[in-house]
């Protein structure tokens, strides 16, 4: 547990116990209702129930209730309601009170006058022992709802996070192996005719490789740092592709301090890269990456060309995405394809939070 969250279940454990003096009335001229047996036994109860809180959601709801053990997790939530129940008015002493006053036996009749002798003055009625409790079973109810509405919520979103991370990685997976290798022949043809830019190129490689092994395996990024990412997927594409394809890329906002999952964006561009270069027909690739505020807008357009290979032109990693979009931004963002028979354009708009 991390220490914010120790601090946070720490005030929360307080103010639950603290609920009998917060929330409870006592009569104006009542002394000491810190002391009084009544809010003795509210503390000691609302203590049980935290305590309870914890036993329940750490172990018996995974280890028994999950586990379809009904009859043994019915048995303990009884087992605990009977102690909640009870313990607090033995430490307050009913039982003992009750004990003594069957023992001495009742209190006699008033006189018929309706005047009590001054040897015995009027005593309040303490009331049953269900009225006592009946608060502390109605707040233990809520207590064991609570916990399993709680771990079964904390248990969805973690199988939530780990089929996120499955995808992403399944994504980072069908990233093009040919680029790769593509790109290695280009970094070898530059390196055989001694270009200037054969140190570039490496460097832009080994950044590209080290953001897919590391830095894309966050749940987020930082944009600035996805955005150069992309643009040294740009300049290695260029690399590759010299002069086969006309490539226009523009960008616009202050990137800084905005955060995004990885991965999000490049698989568009990637396609656009994929499957709409032909050296034998005209190529041309539009990026644009604009963020005003919080609006990030992504637009992708490409030539349809012709395709040596058979590779289908909506690969799975299209869809991946877009459901990775509907699970981390759900209602934040719109995604529109348009296709015609010449360009290909995809037209993406997240809000950043």
């Amino acid at each position: 547990m991390k220490q914010k969250e120790i601090v946070y279940h720490s005030l929360a454990i307080i103010a639950f116990v603290f609920l009998p003096v917060l929330l409870y009335p006592h009569p104006p001229e009542a002394e000491n209702v810190l002391f009084a047996s009544p809010t003795i036994r509210d503390f000691i109860g609302n203590a049980l129930m935290m305590a309870f809180f914890y036993i329940n959601y750490y172990y018996f709801i995974p280890k028994i209730y999950l586990d379809k053990k009904y009859l043994i997790y019915g048995c303990l939530l009884i087992a605990f309601l009977l102690l909640i129940s009870w313990f607090p008015s033995f430490v307050t002493g009913r039982f003992l009170r009750e004990a003594n006053t069957f023992h001495h036996g009742a209190m006699p009749p008033p006189p018929m006058s309706g005047h009590f002798p001054a040897h015995f003055p009027p005593k309040p009625s303490e009331g049953t022992f269900l009225e006592e409790i009946k608060h502390h079973i109605f707040v233990y109810g809520i207590v064991v709802l609570f916990s399993i509405l709680l771990h079964t919520r904390n248990r969805l979103l973690k199988t939530e996070n780990e089929k996120l991370q499955a995808e992403l990685s399944n994504l980072k997976a069908q990233i093009h192996p040919h680029f790769l290798f593509n790109t290695l022949n280009s970094i070898y043809a530059l390196a055989i005719r001694k270009d200037d830019k054969t140190p570039e190129t490496i460097i832009k490689l080994s950044e590209f490789m080290r953001y897919l092994l590391k830095d894309a395996n966050q749940h987020q990024v930082a944009l600035e740092k996805e955005v150069t990412y992309i643009e040294n997927y740009i300049d290695l594409q260029k690399s590759r592709l010299r002069n086969s394809v006309a490539i226009d890329y523009w960008r616009t906002g202050n990137f800084n301090d905005k955060q995004i999952a990885p991965l999000l964006l490049f698989n568009y561009i990637e396609n656009a890269f994929k499957h709409g270069v032909n050296p034998e027909e005209n190529s041309k690739i539009s990026i644009k990456i604009i963020l005003v505020d919080q609006h990030l807008s992504l637009e992708v357009k490409n030539n349809i060309v012709t395709q040596k290979n058979n590779e289908n032109s909506l690969n799975i990693g299209m869809p991946n995405t877009q459901e990775r979009l509907d699970l981390l931004y759900p209602k934040k963002y719109s995604l529109a394809i348009q296709k015609t028979a010449e360009t290909y354009t995809v037209l993406l708009d997240i809000l950043l939070t």
